[in-house]
């Protein structure tokens, strides 16, 4: 007995040990008993260190589950009052996991349920240490605001309407708590890509867990013994760059084979994180789009400067103009004629409309009285008016009218910056427009939806679409369109003649 007794303690001591003796329903809607895979177990040990966990989970990985598998744990062994809150934009999602917890509950043995003071739709608290499992909604009346947490679950933050709102609400209610983050990837630059970029760069502070397919001890097949097996270039590189070994090549090879997909692969069996957002569905742009364009990082302030002005080139410039209140950012690309590239990027969101023509009239001057196309709608209109009056008068127009974006426009625009994507004219774009880009999707009517994220709403993609649409008006001085054969005949011809000209008016 007093063998068993020990026993006893220690798995309720161990988490792993104590976690693979719950209970949960499978998708078959079956009772089985939870035993942590090789990923869920790294899950628990992370959780364990007490460190604000950041998960980027496949679909395979069930890390919701093991989440609320480890929390419960720690509601259960709790000896003193504390509290766990699952946060949700909505509460039907909070309830949803707060029932994993009850299935737990309810499963244990008889001899192991401790009587509960609550047990509603939504809390679970013990009678005897007044800890207590809660779910809430960062939309109810009050949420968390009222009272503190010393954990906190936040499951599918990327899909959540307003991340911020969410985060925020979590970061007032723990009082030196754990917070917990775990979702599926949504879109690219969606608010989990964001967590991550910022872990990466060092801005935030995470034990970040992320689960390529190659790490999975089960993802490996033995090769036939009757063939000898030949592998493609590309099975041959992804070998060497993520040192897979030939069953692992073989496993991959016959999962692709059953889904006909290599989106889908990555999508479910992400080898890094650029897999995980390979995600097509309803983008507007594909990673595919992007693969022969070079991402130039740049200080997401003030002015980058890619080449200086050439005295036989000619630019245009795209404009979209915000309020300058530090919200949405104001953005300025010049582009050059001849390489179709961006030569220089300006983007403040402190900068007054007034002050932002100041701006784009010394680029415009300083690249040849470039042409220059500001977005006329709300404060656009302003920075016209201030061009006008500083005597500036290359300014786009079309049929005499200004730039309006509406539906039809913004469609316009895009699809022509598609175009010159997905045709090669553009072979280099900054970090910021090209992660914007990346998260613009369709609506079932096959709209055009910006994201709204990092404090901008699309402003370096607006801009861009709108420079490359000033781009197609301007012309090149009439030489630099002769192939070097004709200026060289027309270089003889000129010192055959003394140096003058045969004909006057001769065009070439």
């Amino acid at each position: 007995m007093k063998e068993y007794q020990k026993e006893l303690l220690e798995t309720i001591a161990d988490p792993v040990l104590f976690i693979s003796c719950l209970k949960i329903v499978n998708k078959a809607g079956k009772l089985i008993r939870l035993e942590p895979n090789q990923e869920q177990i790294k899950i628990i040990k992370a959780l364990d260190t007490g460190e604000d966990t950041l998960i980027l989970k496949g679909r395979q990985i069930g890390s919701s589950t093991i989440v609320s598998a480890y929390l419960f744990w720690k509601w259960y062994v709790s000896t003193e009052p504390m509290t766990i809150a699952i946060l949700s934009h909505k509460l039907a999602s909070s309830k949803h996991l707060l029932e994993i917890h009850r299935t737990f509950y309810n499963n244990l043995p008889a001899f192991l349920k401790r009587p509960l003071e609550v047990n509603n739709t939504t809390e679970m608290s013990f009678a005897d240490s007044g800890s207590s499992i809660i779910a809430v909604s960062a939309e109810g009346k009050g949420g968390l605001r009222s009272f503190t947490c010393s954990y906190l679950h936040i499951s599918e933050y990327a899909f959540a309407p307003q991340p911020d709102e969410l985060k925020a609400t979590a970061l007032s209610a723990l009082n030196d708590g754990q917070l917990v983050i775990e979702s599926t990837a949504n879109y690219f630059n969606d608010a989990l890509h964001q967590e991550v970029i910022r872990y990466e760069r060092g801005e935030a502070k995470w034990k970040y867990l992320f689960f390529p397919w190659f790490e999975h001890d089960a993802y490996r097949e033995k090769l036939p013994e009757d063939e000898e097996v030949e592998w493609t270039p590309y099975e041959l590189e992804i070998k060497k760059k993520y040192n897979l070994d030939d069953e692992q090549l073989w496993w991959r090879r016959n999962k692709l084979g059953k889904m006909g997909n290599k989106q889908k692969f990555a999508r479910e069996h992400p080898a890094e994180i650029e897999d995980a957002y390979s995600i097509s569905g309803n983008v507007y742009l594909t990673r595919e789009d992007f693969e022969s364009i070079e991402v130039v990082n740049v200080e997401p302030r003030e002015a980058s400067v890619f080449d200086e002005p050439s005295p036989d080139d000619r630019y245009c410039i795209g404009v979209d103009v915000s309020a300058g209140v530090g919200r949405d950012w104001s953005v300025i690309y010049v582009l050059s004629k001849k390489t179709y590239q961006p030569v220089l990027i300006y983007r403040s969101n402190e900068v007054s409309p007034v002050y932002l023509a100041e701006r784009i009239m010394d680029f415009a001057t300083e690249y040849n009285d470039a042409l220059v196309l500001v977005e006329s709608n709300n404060y656009g209109n302003v920075v016209l008016n201030e061009l006008s009056h500083l005597g500036y008068r290359n300014l786009w127009k079309e049929d005499g009218k200004d730039w309006t974006t509406t539906t039809k426009s913004k469609t316009a625009m895009f699809e022509n910056l598609k175009n010159l994507i997905q045709n090669g004219y553009i072979q280099m774009l900054d970090n910021i427009v090209y992660s914007e880009l990346r998260a613009i999707t369709l609506d079932d009517k096959g709209q055009i939806l910006l994201s709204n994220q990092n404090g901008a709403h699309s402003d370096n993609a607006v801009a861009l679409a709108l420079a490359y649409m000033a781009i197609e008006k301007v012309k090149l001085k009439e030489v630099t369109y002769l192939p070097s054969w004709i200026q060289n005949r027309k270089a003889e011809r000129i010192i055959n003649n003394g140096g003058i000209g045969i004909g006057k008016n001769r065009r070439y």
